[in-house]
C-alpha cells in the first residue's frame, strides 16, 4: 500500500477514533480517566504515524497551500497567537504564502492583528487545518469544524460543550492540534485564554467550507478596471472609475486591471488575453506605474502575476487618430469591453472671439484676449496651445501671454486677468491667449499670425488674428431702443463709448462707478455696477416702465471729455384714444356692409 493511500486509511481511523469520545456527562463520568488518557495516546500515536504535518490535497485544482511548519518550541506562534495553516482556497487578513495569527490576549503590533475586518479562511470539505496555541490557551471551534486530533504536540484536552461546539485547552507550554472541514457551511475558531472566551474580530477565525476552491477564476464583483493616459503613476488608478478613455495625439491610453477571484484573492493562475479593433497596437505588462513597451501587434496575451494587467493601447496612426474597442477576457471569462478615442494632430487653429487691449500710460497696458479651438482632420476638438510669429510681432503688440490650453475636457481659464468676462462659456474645451497694448505703438491694431506645432508630425500650422488696442472712455452717447413706451414693457438704454481717437473703447474697460445712469418713469432691472465692462465700445443696461409721461434717461462716466448723456422718451398710461375708438368702429362698419352685401348676393340668386 503506498504511503498516501497508508495516511488516508490512518485519518479515517483516526476520525472513527475521535467519534468515540463521550458525548454526555453521564458517558464521561462512566469512562475512566485512564480510559481516556488511553485513548488520547491512541489518537497521538495516529496522528504522528499518519503524518498530521502534511496537507492533504484539495478536492480542486488551483488551492493555495499554507505549509509553514509548526514546531514544538512555538518559534511560529508569538505573543499569544493561534496560528492556522493547511490547504485554502484563500484567506483575507494574510498572505497565502505565511500562517494566519490570531491575537487570544490583546493586540499587539503586527498588521494581521489590528484589522477591523477580522480573518477570514476559505477552505474545501475534507481540508485540514493545523492549529498552534501558547501555554495553556483555550480555543473554541464550532460548525462543520472537526477536531481531528489533540495529541501533535504538547498534551492537551478536549471539552465538548455543546452539539456544535468544542473547546481545546492547551496544556502549560506551546501546543498544537488539527481540524478537519466536514461538510459545506461556516464554521468559527476562536482564541482565548479560558473557556467561554468572548469572540471579537481580534481573537476569531471564521472559515467558510466550499465545495471545492475557484481560486483561479475572474470575478468581476470583487475585481477593479480602470482607463487612464498616465502609464507613469499607479496611484492614480481608480477602483472601476475610468480617469480617461480620450487621448491626444501621441498619446496612449492605459488600461489597469486588478483581478480577483470570488474569495477577494489576487488571482495568481491562467493569462490575460487582450485585442483591440482598427489596428490600434496592444502590449502588456504586471507592474502598475512602469509603462509596458509599445507594442507591434492587435492583441497580447499576459501571465497572472498577483492578477495585475497593465495593457499599453495605441492608435493605429498617432497623427490621424480613430477609435478601438478593446476586449479583454481571463482564461475565457469575459473582464472588460471599452471603447476607446484617440484624436488626430491639430490641422486646423479657430479663432472663437477676440476682445481688445487698454492702452496705458506705463510700458504694458492692460491685456487684450484670443479665445481660440485646436480641430482635427475629423473635426474633433484636440488638446494644444499656441504661440507667436514673431516675425508679426510689432511695438504696439510685442507678445503674447498663455493663458490657458485648449483641452480635450472643460476648463476654467485661470491665469490671464479678466478672461473669465471674454471667455464664452467659462469652462468649455477653448484655449485662451493674452496680448499686450503699449504705449509704444499707440492706439491701432496689429494683424498677428500664430501657430500651433503638431504633436506628432512636428510641424506647423497657422492662422491670424487682428489684435486691437484702444484708450479709455472720452466721450459717449446714450439711445433707448425706442421713442415711446407702454407701461410694464422693458426698455434697453445703451451706451456707446469712444477713446480720444475716435475708436471703441477697450473691451477691458468698465464704466468706472456704480449708479451711472437714471431711468425717469421706470426701475432698472439691474444696477450698474463699477466693474461692468464695455464690449466693442458698447453697454447696455435694462429698466422696467412703470410711469406714463415724458422723461430722460441719463448717464455720467467720470474722467472723459463727456461729463453726461441724456436720451428722451414717452411712456404711455395704456388708456385708448379717442381716435383709435373711432378707428376701430369704422373698421366694424367696413365688416358689416360686407356681410351684408353677401346677403344680398345670396338671396337674388334663389
Amino acid at each position: 500500500m503506498c504511503a498516501r493511500e497508508d495516511g488516508i486509511r490512518r485519518s479515517k481511523d483516526l476520525r472513527a477514533e475521535i467519534g468515540k469520545f463521550p458525548n454526555s456527562t453521564n458517558e464521561r463520568k462512566q469512562m475512566s480517566k485512564k480510559t481516556i488518557k488511553q485513548r488520547i495516546a491512541l489518537v497521538a500515536v495516529s496522528a504522528l504515524t499518519a503524518g498530521v504535518f502534511s496537507v492533504v490535497s484539495a478536492p480542486a485544482a488551483k488551492a493555495a497551500d499554507i505549509t509553514t511548519a509548526i514546531t514544538a518550541a512555538g518559534a511560529a506562534v508569538a505573543d499569544g497567537n493561534i496560528l492556522v495553516s493547511g490547504n485554502i482556497c484563500a484567506a483575507t487578513s494574510a498572505s497565502l504564502t505565511a500562517p494566519l495569527a490570531l491575537d487570544g490576549v490583546s493586540p499587539d503590533a503586527t498588521p494581521f492583528e489590528t484589522t477591523a475586518t477580522g480573518k477570514i479562511l476559505t477552505v474545501p470539505v475534507g481540508a485540514t487545518l493545523t492549529v498552534g496555541g501558547n501555554a495553556s490557551d483555550v480555543t473554541a471551534i464550532s460548525g462543520p469544524l472537526s477536531v481531528l486530533s489533540l495529541a501533535v504536540t504538547g498534551t492537551s484536552t478536549l471539552a465538548v460543550t455543546t452539539a456544535n461546539k468544542q473547546e481545546v485547552t492547551g496544556p502549560a507550554t506551546f501546543h498544537a492540534f488539527s481540524l478537519l472541514a466536514t461538510a459545506v457551511g461556516t464554521g468559527t475558531i476562536v482564541a482565548g485564554t479560558a473557556t467561554g472566551t468572548t469572540p471579537t474580530t481580534a481573537n476569531t477565525i471564521t472559515v467558510n467550507i466550499v465545495a471545492a476552491c475557484s481560486t483561479g477564476t475572474y470575478s468581476a464583483s470583487k475585481s477593479s478596471v480602470s482607463a487612464t493616459t498616465d502609464g507613469t503613476t499607479s496611484s492614480i488608478a481608480v477602483a472601476n472609475v475610468d480617469v480617461a478613455v480620450t487621448a491626444a495625439s501621441g498619446d496612449n491610453i492605459y488600461i489597469m486591471v486588478d483581478g480577483d477571484n470570488a474569495y477577494d484573492t489576487a488571482l495568481v493562475s491562467g493569462s490575460y488575453s487582450v485585442s483591440a479593433t482598427n489596428g490600434a497596437l496592444v502590449s502588456t505588462g504586471t507592474t502598475w506605474g512602469t509603462a509596458p513597451a509599445a507594442g507591434s501587434l492587435s492583441s497580447a496575451v499576459q501571465a497572472t502575476t498577483n492578477g495585475i494587467l497593465f495593457a499599453r493601447i495605441a492608435p493605429a496612426s498617432a497623427a490621424a487618430g480613430g477609435t478601438t474597442v478593446v476586449t479583454i477576457t481571463h482564461d475565457g471569462t469575459p473582464v472588460t469591453t471599452k471603447t476607446l478615442t484617440f484624436l488626430g494632430e491639430a490641422t486646423k487653429i479657430n479663432i472663437v472671439s477676440a476682445t481688445s487691449g487698454t492702452v496705458s500710460t506705463t510700458s504694458t497696458g492692460s491685456t487684450g484676449l484670443i479665445v481660440f479651438s485646436l480641430t482635427d482632420a475629423a473635426g474633433r476638438s484636440v488638446p494644444g496651445d499656441i504661440s507667436l510669429d514673431s516675425l508679426t510681432a510689432s511695438a504696439r503688440t510685442p507678445a503674447i501671454t498663455e493663458g490657458k490650453d485648449a483641452t480635450i475636457s472643460a476648463a476654467v481659464p485661470t491665469s490671464v486677468t479678466a478672461a473669465a468676462a471674454a471667455f464664452p462659456s467659462p469652462g468649455t474645451t477653448f484655449g485662451v491667449e493674452g496680448f499686450d497694448c503699449t504705449t509704444v505703438g499707440g492706439t491701432g491694431s496689429t494683424t498677428l499670425k500664430l501657430k500651433h506645432t503638431q504633436a506628432t508630425s512636428l510641424t506647423s500650422i497657422t492662422t491670424e488674428v487682428v489684435a486691437l488696442c484702444a484708450g479709455g472712455v472720452d466721450t459717449y452717447t446714450i439711445s433707448t431702443d425706442k421713442a415711446s413706451y407702454s407701461i410694464g414693457e422693458i426698455a434697453t438704454v445703451t451706451i456707446t463709448a469712444k477713446d480720444s481717437t475716435g475708436a471703441a473703447v477697450s473691451d477691458a474697460t468698465s464704466v468706472g462707478a456704480a449708479g451711472i445712469f437714471t431711468f425717469g418713469g421706470g426701475t432698472p432691472v439691474v444696477a450698474a455696477a463699477a466693474a461692468d465692462l464695455f464690449s466693442k465700445g458698447v453697454r447696455k443696461y435694462q429698466a422696467q416702465v412703470t410711469t406714463a409721461g415724458t422723461f430722460n434717461t441719463v448717464v455720467t462716466i467720470a474722467g472723459g471729455t463727456t461729463s453726461s448723456a441724456t436720451a428722451s422718451y414717452k411712456v404711455g398710461g395704456g388708456d385708448v384714444s379717442n381716435a383709435e375708438i373711432l378707428k376701430s368702429i369704422v373698421a366694424l362698419i367696413a365688416s358689416i356692409n360686407k356681410q351684408i352685401a353677401a346677403l344680398q348676393k345670396l338671396i337674388l340668386k334663389r
